[in-house]
This record gives structure tokens, sequence and C-alpha cells, in this order.
């Protein structure tokens, strides 16, 4: 597990390195409410929000947005910047020299007005590097977006020991797959707070898992509590987990009903926090510029209207069509996907998977008796599911008042990765039992080896539409241009190399692991 934290913080830094700046979804408007709380305090109101030293870089780096909306990249995967001849990109000195009063000169309406917390600990980093260039505030705060990734690799890792609570080879395998999905990859190390409502997510899904293994602990509900909070004020839609919560204290409920009072005492937890966050004459810093949205006002009883369920077929078709190629991979501002044949691949391996899952479900039918592995494999589909549809229907209700779709990316997703990979995974080692029986577990190291060569093609071709590849030389003149002075030169080189051997090691050492262990399926 080491090992892997290791390469997955030299693939992460191999991706931090290759993406420039501003080419992570929406990163400066992110970035501008991280300046504003880091260089005023707070985001401004009622007058321009984003610092001409944003500015003048997205005008000098072809991500300023037109009338449209729309940028040099956007709908145009081949455009690339002009390249100097050596490690100083041609207009870099103009931004680096810039005074400190460029960082509070607002110009124009930018950034994000999320709520706070990932932008309040990003202030933290950006001060450290307060002194140095807007390209090292930059990409120290998408250092910590990397810190947040490797916590949730961790956390993923302990999932997978209570999903397999007889394997120590499959929590290893899931790991894995969580820290060299690409498009995770990249979601979670750009300044965004992606990473970090990942990581809270994962949390909660690890506790609510804790909950379905184990008695309802006080402990878990106060933990579950404090999450929630902190991640609403990451995303708001992160009260999307607290169904999923309930669904998994229900389980254990049923077996004890003296649990309803822990229960009650942590719903009001939660409304007291909640009522102490959204007060109007709260004094706690930060929170109070970020308030809740009121509750929509729409009609409810819409989703029985004959368009809810044509809106909800388009939804799935659009799922398939769109969202899923995107969950595996869109990049360059929605601009860039991978070839095809990766998609080709993908897809075979989810339909022996779904295959595998039917199989699974079939016996628990023929069992007529409910284990735990049962239920937890139970509650990730159906925490799934409720995901799925309150994002479904809250875009219906969005549709009903703006007349278009919201917009679903792949990447919002995100948040119930270590289940969708879990399931996947269960269903895949279905199949995989009755094809090659006792050397099942040996394809299984291929499934993790597949998934670090999609890492590494993905960030190469992605590479490839920023850079010119034909010349070693030239590769990392262009490589380090935008960066700051630690991230110029052969240094390049280095991460990149030390990255393609750990994640050799890895898969090496994972693949004596496997051989060695006696371990029942």
């Amino acid at each position: 597990m080491k090992l892997l934290l290791v390469a997955a913080f030299f693939n992460g830094l191999s991706w931090i390195i290759l993406i420039p700046v501003w080419q992570y979804p929406d990163e400066q408007a992110h970035f501008a409410q991280i300046q504003d709380i880091a260089e005023l305090g707070k985001v401004p109101t009622n007058s321009f929000d984003t610092s001409y030293e944003i500015a003048l870089s997205e005008k000098i780096l072809g991500t300023e947005r037109d009338q449209f909306g729309n940028n040099k990249f956007t709908y145009h995967p081949e455009y690339r910047l002009d390249y100097s001849d050596n490690y100083f990109g041609p207009q870099e000195n103009l931004i680096t020299s810039l005074p400190k009063s460029a960082r509070t000169q607002l110009v124009k309406n930018e950034a994000t007005f999320n709520p706070p917390l990932y932008y309040f600990l990003g202030s933290f980093f950006y001060k450290l590097f307060e002194n140095n260039s807007l390209f090292s505030r930059i990409y120290v705060v998408r250092l910590m977006s990397l810190i947040f990734f490797l916590t949730t690799i961790i956390i993923s890792f302990k999932i997978g020991q209570l999903i397999f609570l007889k394997s120590k080879t499959f929590p290893l395998v899931l790991a894995s797959l969580v820290a060299f999905m690409p498009m995770l990859v990249f979601a979670s190390t750009g300044v965004l707070p992606d990473s970090l409502t990942n990581l809270l997510f994962t949390i909660v899904l690890f506790l609510c898992l804790k909950i379905l293994n184990q008695r309802l602990e006080t402990s878990s509900i106060i933990m579950i509590t404090l999450t929630i909070i902190l991640g609403v004020l990451t995303r708001q839609q992160f009260l999307i987990t607290v169904p999923m919560v309930f669904l998994a204290i229900f389980f254990q409920i049923r077996k004890d009903f003296k649990n309803i009072i822990k229960v009650i005492l942590g719903l009001i937890t939660i409304l007291f926090a909640f009522f102490l966050i959204n007060s109007k004459g709260t004094e706690i810093p930060i929170i109070s510029e970020f308030r809740l949205h009121e509750p929509s006002n729409n009609n409810f009883m819409m989703i029985f209207d004959p368009k809810f369920l044509d809106f909800q077929i388009w939804t799935l078709k659009h799922m398939v069509n769109e969202v899923l190629p995107w969950y595996w991979g869109v990049y360059k501002w929605l601009s860039l996907t991978v070839p095809h044949i990766n998609y080709q691949i993908i897809n075979r391996i989810i339909f022996i998977a779904l295959f595998g899952i039917l199989i699974r479900i079939i016996k628990m039918i023929i069992a007529r008796e409910l284990t735990r592995s049962d239920v937890i494999f139970l509650f990730m589909i159906l925490a799934s599911v409720i995901y799925f549809f309150i994002f479904a229907i809250w875009d219906y209700f969005f549709f009903l008042s703006h007349g278009f779709s919201f917009g679903i990316q792949g990447r919002y997703f995100f948040p119930l990765i270590v289940f969708y990979l879990s399931i996947l995974l269960i269903g895949f080692w279905q199949i995989l039992e009755i094809i090659f029986k006792r050397y099942a577990k040996y394809v299984i190291l291929i499934i993790s080896f597949l998934m670090i060569l999609f890492n590494d093609s993905s960030l190469s071709y992605v590479a490839t539409s920023y850079y010119d590849f034909s010349n070693i030389d030239v590769f990392i003149k262009q490589v380090s241009q935008y960066k700051p002075f630690l991230l110029k030169g052969n240094i390049i080189l280095l991460v990149l190399f030390i990255s393609f051997v750990l994640q050799s090691f890895f898969i090496f050492s994972l693949g004596k692991y496997i051989i060695r262990s006696n371990e029942s399926t």
C-alpha cells in the first residue's frame, strides 16, 4: 500500500506538470475565489471578483472566454499555444513581473461562489507562496488537491477491506483502480473542489460500511455528522449522502430498534449544525458569506407528469452516449477525448462485469438468505441508484425552469467511484471464477495493469495535444513554459521516469503478492 501511494503521488505529480495552467475544469474561476479569500478575506458580491493578474494570464494562455462562454480550446482540440525556444513562455515574464496590486485590482466577474471549505484551505497554501509568482501559487494549490486525492486512495483501501473481508488482495486492487483511473486523477489534481468533495464523500461511504459491518456506534454517528457538515461546506449537493446514511442505519435499526435513539440524536445534531451555518446572525468567519440556497419552489408532483418519464429516458440515453465516455476521460475544455479503442475495451469489460453482477444477484435469490457481504453488495447498488436518481430528478426540475438540461458531466459521479469500481470488480470476479477457476486471481492483476496502462496512455495522449513530442529537447522546453522555476528543465523527465518505474515496480510487487497468497476466493 505504501508503494501504491508513492506511485500514485508521482503519477499525480506527472499530471500536474503536464497539464498547463487553466486547463482543468474552470480552474481560473476556482483559483479566483481562492485568491479573493487570501488577498481580500472574502469574494466581493457587488462588484468585480476576478483580478487583473488572472485576467491577463487567461488572455495570454488562450482561456479567456468570449460572449458565448468559449475560449480558444473549446471545440478546437488541435489548438496549441505559441511557445518560445527556451524554458520561459513568450509572455511569461509579463505575468510574473506584475505588481502585487494586480492581485486585488478586480476587472471582471468570473470567480466561483461555491461553499468555502476548499477555497479557505487553498488560501492557506496560497499564502505560503504569496511572495512568489502566479504559477507557484497555482501549483501549490494543485499539490493540495493531490494530497486530498492520496487520502482518498487510503480510504478506498479501507473500504476494500470492509467489502472483501476474506481477501488481502482485492483491497489493494480496488485502491490501485482508484489511484490510476485517469479522469479521476485529472479531476483530483487541479485547482477545483472535486478532490475534497470526493474525499469527504468516500469517508461517508466508509462510515456507512462500518455501520453495516458492525453495530451502530455513537462515534460513527458523530463522525458522519461532522463529515456531512464539512461536505456541505465544500459542495452543497453533498446532502445527497443523507439518504445513503439513513439507508445504512436502517439495516441496523431493523436488527435492534434501540438504535433509533442514536439516530434521533444524530439527526438533531445535523439540523442544529445546519441552522447554525445558515443563520443570518452567525459570526463564524468565512461561512457567513456562503449561505445555503433556499429550497426550490418546484412542484414535486411534476414527477408524475408524462414528461418526466420522457426526460428520464432521454437522460439514460445521454448517460450512455456522452456521460459514460466523459466519465473515462474528456480533456482540454471538453474538446478532447481519448482514442475510441479505449472505450471499446472499457465497454466490453463493463458488459462482462454486468453479466457477473446478474449472476451474483441470482445466487443471492437462490440462497434466500443474505450474508453480510450480500448486504454490503446490495447497499452499494442502492446507494448508486439513489445518487443517480437524485441527480436525474434535480436535472428534470432544472430543465422545467430553464428549458434545457444542466449538462451533467461524468466527473459529477466520482464521489461514488469506489462503489462503482467495487461493484464492477465483484461482477467481473463472478465470471473469472467460472472461466479461469483457481487461476482467476491472476487475471485480476491484469485489470490493475490495464488501468495503469490506460492512465499512462491517456496522459501521453493529452500531453501530445499540448506539446511537440518529436524532439525530447523541444518537449522539455515547451512543458517548462508558464511553470514555477522548480518545474522547469530536466526535473520534468526525472518525475516522469520515477513515475513509470514506481508503476512498474508496483505491478511486479502486486503480482508476486497475488502468486504467494493462498487466500480463499
